[in-house]
């Protein structure tokens, strides 16, 4: 601790010096004595005083020392004054700050007190909301374990009375397709209890997903006397998406004759979603179990999709579903706000959400069943922000004279938000081109690919919308062309991509059983095996003794 330090945490003690007239009295009282001395020549006598020393040279100099002194205390008094005033506007100032301090102190008391007080009744409420949760907990348990005996009776009669019924129908009836589709319906409700009422859904679904890979095996070694199973082991995930895409859809007839047709599918024929379908292997496991956590993805997605102000005409939610590397990957992008490294470790727990929406029941179960289900299946998911970026562009426009006319076209971000720059340098959400002639053809090049875009229009007149073909699900521009007789408008537009896509990957069936990657890390290495008997062969091949210092 510095000196400095250790004297501001003593009390200030004030230094009052009075310092009193002793020189200028002494003298006052001595030529008091003099000058009355020189009055009385007797009284000089008898001390043997001459008569010369009162005379008025000394006089004048016993006056002047007499004002000497006096003013001599006079500035001492000055000095003393101005000194304790300074003194005793510091111990008022000391005294002010002391009382400020009491009184900031017994703020502080009483605003502690009172956030004391606050603590106390949160800590007890919050204690009795445990106790309360905790019995709600293990009365939740109790009720999970009943429902799910009861649940097995009753799915088991439903289910055979729904199965024979359905095998008395004849084919092709209407009657038998509802059964089918109420039997499936069921399935889908029974699993949904099962995992809600399962203590670890991720075990839970571990464990069955061993059951499907014995079962699998099996087929694969005798498919003959497997063919006939209800249940099959693994499943198509296009089934899948197709169930659970089918209730959002606003032509869902049309989706499912696109679909059954041949992959790749790339299907826009609808205002909110884009869905881009490859040929995919099939999975091990359990069917429904893929559509919850699809339909959890989507749902979330649609809420995030229609929040201001990331809601566009042109934004649609883009589904895409592919196979790479022995793995089926899933991708839900939506349009909304980014999520934080932060939350991204914390969004697939229960009952977190990023929603801020009051009076939302259920809040984080989605995304929790979403980060159960692919753990449960071995998988992986992952979320990727999206956000805009600054572009170049190269527009090259043919008309119907056979000109073309090229341009440059640059975006900048303003607020995160893309803009357009104008001929003139400044920025705007859209650039506008008039020319004379109708327009037969649009390219449009991304500086730094090699690869343009083109867009050949025939001979009608009307409006034609071209999005950004790079990336149909979430473009990043659209053309706005106006064909005439004789002449044509284009109009250029930046579009916002900022958004999340939920990225899941889990392993086909056929990666389990091939299981390549794990004998991969498990087959020996014979080189380095061989390496301590290399010697050995050296010498039976040599004669070189082994290990010997050349």
């Amino acid at each position: 601790m510095s000196k400095q330090t250790a004297n501001n945490d003593q009390p200030y003690q004030a230094k009052l010096k009075i310092h009193f007239s002793w020189p200028s009295s002494f003298a006052a009282l001595a030529l008091v004595t003099y000058l009355f001395m020189a009055t009385e020549p007797n009284i000089a006598g008898y001390y043997g005083l001459s008569d010369a020393v009162f005379d008025w040279p000394y006089k004048v100099c016993a006056m002047a020392l007499f004002a000497l002194l006096l003013w001599w205390d006079a500035h001492r008094y000055g000095r003393d004054k101005i000194k304790h005033r300074r003194e005793r506007e510091r111990l008022r100032d000391e005294m002010n700050q002391l009382w400020d301090s009491r009184k900031q102190l017994q703020r502080k008391a009483h605003t502690h007190a009172g956030q004391a007080d606050k603590l106390k009744l949160f800590i007890s409420d919050k204690l009795l909301e445990y106790i309360e949760y905790d019995e709600k907990f293990l009365h939740f348990k109790s009720i999970a374990a009943e429902v799910r005996h009861n649940g097995v009776i009753s799915f088991d009669k439903v289910q055979g009375a729904l199965e024979a019924a359905y095998a008395g129908l004849p084919e092709g009836d209407f009657a038998r397709r509802m059964t089918s589709d109420a039997l499936e319906q069921l399935r889908y409700l029974w699993d949904l209890l099962d995992l809600a009422t399962a203590d670890n859904i991720a075990l839970h679904i571990a464990n069955q997903l061993c059951e499907f890979e014995e079962q699998y095996y099996q087929r694969e070694l005798n498919a003959e006397a497997t063919s006939t199973w209800a249940l099959q082991p693994d499943f198509s995930p296009q089934r899948a998406l197709e169930r659970a895409l089918m209730p959002m859809l606003e032509n869902p007839g049309d989706f499912m004759e696109r679909l059954q047709q041949d992959l790749p599918l790339q299907w826009s024929d609808d205002s909110q979603f884009h869905l881009e379908i490859e040929p995919c292997g099939t999975l091990l496991g359990n069917e429904n179990h893929w559509v919850l956590m699809l339909e959890n993805l989507l749902k979330n997605a649609q809420f995030f999709s229609g929040k201001r102000p990331y809601r566009h005409k042109y934004r649609r939610i883009a589904v895409k579903l592919s196979e790479h590397q022995g793995r089926a990957h899933l991708s839900v992008f939506n349009g909304g706000p980014p999520i934080s490294e932060e939350d991204q470790q914390r969004v697939f727990q229960l009952g977190y959400s990023t929603r801020r929406v009051q009076e939302h029941h259920g809040k984080g179960l989605g995304l929790f069943f979403v980060g159960e289900i692919v753990k449960g299946y071995e998988g992986q998911v992952r979320i990727r922000n999206t956000v805009n970026e600054a572009s170049r562009l190269s527009l090259r426009v043919t008309l119907k004279d056979g000109r073309v006319i090229t341009d440059m076209i640059e975006t900048v971000l303003e607020n995160e938000l893309p803009l357009v720059v104008l001929a003139d340098g400044a920025t705007d959400k859209e650039r506008h081109w008039q020319f004379d002639h109708r327009a037969v053809e649009i390219e449009m090049a991304v500086q730094g690919r090699r690869e343009p875009q083109r867009l050949t229009l025939d001979d009608s007149s009307g409006k034609t919308l071209w999005l950004d073909p790079d990336n149909p699900g979430r473009p990043a521009w659209v053309i706005q062309l106006h064909n005439r007789r004789r002449e044509s408008q284009l109009v250029f537009t930046p579009l916002d991509v900022r958004g999340v896509a939920f990225e899941v990957a889990l392993p086909l069936a056929q990666t389990r059983l091939e299981d390549d990657s794990i004998d991969a890390d498990l087959e020996p290495d014979f080189e380095q095996l061989n390496e301590p008997f290399r010697a050995l062969e050296d010498f039976r091949d040599t004669g070189t003794e082994p290990f010997s210092k050349r």
